[in-house]
């Protein structure tokens, strides 16, 4: 959707309300009057639909114990974090950042860590390795998806939902996230007892937890 710039009266009260609210939410002055106004008006804008999604993921996040959610430094961008069953239990840190006019992806998700461990940071390699592989084999057109490995981190763009409602797509989302967590964790909760092992557990949670939902992303 277009954007101009417009010159509007408003009360210096109202003003300094709106960037209190605006502070707290970590967005812009323009941004949330933009936001405000398309609900008023009942516009589908995209930073409206931004929010939705966000709105999702959060509810999925919030009841369970394992998640705790982040600061955000933008409206495009979500963030939270799950502790990981492993020698001083590190934190996985989960950011999902929605584009804006891109045809070809929504968006994407980035799952990383920070650790000195070379021993952690290669189990990590391998789990995301295995991760890929299921992806593949289970999701819609898993030959076709886009994904990057790097030393600590995994970035998976996400492919749009033809026709989906900003609720569905918040759902898809949550969902990929808890799966990929579950997966995670079901894979060190079980690497004690070898690599093998490991593979087949996150491989178990992985087939348990799979959607036809979450496999259209």
């Amino acid at each position: 959707m277009a954007k101009s710039v417009y010159s509007v009266v408003l009360s210096d009260e109202v003003v300094a309300e709106i960037d209190r609210l605006a502070y707290a939410e970590g967005t812009s002055r323009s941004k949330l009057i933009d936001r405000v106004l398309a609900e008023y008006a009942g516009c589908d804008t995209q930073s409206r639909r931004m929010t939705d999604i966000f709105s999702c993921i959060e509810e999925m996040a919030r009841p369970l114990r394992q998640f705790r959610l982040l600061m955000t430094p933008s409206d495009e961008l979500f963030q939270l974090k799950s502790a990981v069953p492993y020698k001083y239990n590190p934190t996985v840190k989960y950011a999902v950042e929605l584009y804006e006019g891109d045809s070809a992806a929504m968006g994407e998700v980035r799952v990383s860590m920070r650790t000195q461990s070379g021993a952690l940071l290669a189990a990590l390699h391998r789990f995301f390795l295995l991760w890929a592989g299921l992806e593949q084999q289970g999701f819609a057109q898993g030959d076709a998806l886009e994904y990057q490995i790097e030393e600590g981190k995994y970035t998976r763009r996400l492919r749009p939902m033809q026709g989906a409602q900003s609720v569905q797509v918040g759902e898809a989302i949550a969902g990929y996230i808890r799966l990929f967590d579950r997966a995670l964790q079901a894979y060190f909760d079980r690497l004690g007892d070898g690599q093998t092992a490991a593979g087949r557990a996150a491989t178990a949670a992985f087939t348990r937890g799979l959607t036809q939902e979450v496999a259209q992303l």
